[in-house]
């Protein structure tokens, strides 16, 4: 397979991924939000990646310690930034439903994620992918505002029918998973910044003898340990506020267990393929594949939302939440022809 298939590929898989991995944040009962969370952080966010991590580089711990101290201030800083933003998606979720959550937090974290990096490659309004890459930005942020009023519209029509859905709330609460949703997608774009400060550690992993596309693993270990340990701790302190370690061991609960596996896995198999991808993109990776890798996550989201009857009853809302799909899925195809046109 040639390198722009194989990274297209990747690309997909990797969407697929992270719009799935939520399904699991649904229903966790009879796990508390903050039990479920710390198990997802410690599972998602340091076990998984560092098992693939060393099974693909190496000396993971000597690629990591390439990074120059003031590189790896930046990195744990922005991966702790994300993590803010990650517990902020995990409340939206359980607020706003699957769809919305997905598409607002995702749509900006695309927006916002891949123009920081452009803008720091020398030369690049001269480079032949700059206008594709600006429109499709362009396109994916229209598509998340027809997104918003999707959800704006769903809301208004369900408290005048004084309808429910099961997982959207109303009102106040849905108001508050909105503006998570907002702030979790300026704070998550932090994620792929953070990436691009660790990629001294993906560079001394290709020293090393790890393949490229491999070599990206070391880079995601350092910026997630940000964000893991301020999710753990937040975690923990609800843990004890709210006396809930006890629904570790309540009835019913070895399903959950499972719950918590399967979104773990599918969240940390999503980003290290994206790295791979990306990687193999070359320069513009951060950019072309960062927002590729959300647009397509937030098309699958979509379609579990749906599928999981987050717009049942919901019909001219749900109509304005595909014409937004529609412009993500206009804006991966602009993409695309971004990606083709690398030099």
């Amino acid at each position: 397979m040639n390198p722009f298939a194989l990274s297209l590929a990747l690309i997909l898989l990797a969407g697929l991924f992270q719009g799935s991995f939520g399904l699991g944040m649904k229903k966790f009962a009879p796990l508390s939000w903050e039990s479920f969370w710390a198990l997802f952080t410690i599972i998602g966010m340091m076990i998984i990646p560092l098992i693939w991590g060393s099974k693909v580089v190496p000396d993971l711990g000597a690629a990591i310690a390439a990074v120059p101290p003031s590189a790896l201030i930046a990195s744990l800083f922005f991966g702790a930034c994300w993590g803010v933003g990650s517990i902020m998606f995990g409340r939206a979720i359980t607020y706003i439903g699957m769809s919305i959550a997905y598409g607002i937090s995702m749509g900006l974290a695309a927006a916002v994620g891949s123009l920081v990096p452009l803008f720091n490659i020398p030369d690049i309004f001269s480079h032949p992918s700059t206008p594709f890459i600006l429109l499709g930005v362009a396109v994916m942020v229209g598509g998340v505002a027809v997104i918003t009023v999707a959800a704006v519209r769903r809301d208004r029509s369900l408290q005048k029918n004084g309808a429910n859905i099961v997982g959207v709330q109303k009102g106040r609460l849905f108001r508050i998973g909105l503006l998570f949703a907002i702030l979790n997608g300026v704070f998550s774009a932090f994620l792929n910044i953070g990436f691009v400060k660790a990629a001294p550690a993906a560079q001394a992993a290709v020293e090393q003898g790890a393949l490229p596309r491999n070599a990206s693993l070391a880079a995601w270990i350092v910026v997630l340990f940000g964000g893991f340990l301020i999710n753990l701790s937040y975690s923990f302190y609800l843990m004890i506020k709210n006396n809930s370690f006890k629904t570790y061991w309540a009835k019913g609960v070895g399903r959950c267990y499972l719950a918590v596996l399967l979104t773990a896995v599918l969240w940390f198999a999503a980003l290290g393929l994206y790295g791979q991808g990306a990687a193999i993109m070359g320069e513009l990776g951060p950019v072309i594949g960062w927002t590729m890798f959300l647009a397509l996550a937030l098309i699958v989201s979509t379609f579990w939302g749906i599928i999981s009857g987050e717009w049942k009853g919901v019909n001219k809302p749900k109509w304005i939440l595909l014409i937004g799909d529609a412009l993500l899925i206009l804006s991966w195809i602009i993409l695309s022809l971004a990606n083709s046109t690398r030099v």
